[in-house]
């Protein structure tokens, strides 16, 4: 307890959006839209029944209610059309023209989130770099362009 005439603190805001323990992501602290991506996630597998239910559990936690999301086609392993999320199920949109390093997020607002997607199998230190340069609103580089400056190429991902 302060003590009298003293001035109480205040804790800082957080530099980025909360997600939950486990959850591999980074998301834009200012989520301004001005780079190629809005921050960088880095799944376990290519299973999207497996992954895609936390993913949009943390954002919908960190950013509000998820009501789609898009990926790309030949990327996945599976092509599910709804995932079960907290009770609920998120529509799943599939497409074979979208870049297979990206995940697009619509929200209940109606406006977009584009995520880097590494490959599960990048090292540790090379997702984080790519995670990191993806959450970065001064970083205006495409996801080929941040995976590959983390050391992430196609040996890596064996679907490019």
């Amino acid at each position: 307890m302060p003590s009298a005439g003293s001035t109480p603190t205040i804790a800082p805001p957080p530099t980025r959006p909360p997600t939950p323990p486990g959850l591999r992501l980074q998301l834009d602290s200012t989520m301004a839209g001005t780079g190629a991506v809005d921050g960088g996630w880095w799944p376990r597998s290519r299973d999207p029944d497996a992954e895609l239910p936390g993913l949009i559990a943390g954002l919908d936690s960190s950013l509000g209610p998820v009501t789609r999301v898009a990926l790309n086609l030949d990327a996945w392993d599976t092509a599910p059309r709804r995932v079960a999320v907290d009770g609920r199920r998120v529509h799943v949109g599939w497409f074979s023209h979208m870049d297979a390093h990206t995940i697009g997020v619509t929200r209940a607002s109606q406006d977009r989130v584009t995520l880097l997607v590494v490959p599960p199998q990048a090292t540790t230190a090379a997702a984080e770099t790519a995670m990191a340069m993806a959450a970065d609103a001064a970083n205006n580089a495409r996801p080929a362009g941040i995976l590959a400056a983390a050391g992430i190429g196609a040996q890596d991902d064996p679907r490019t």
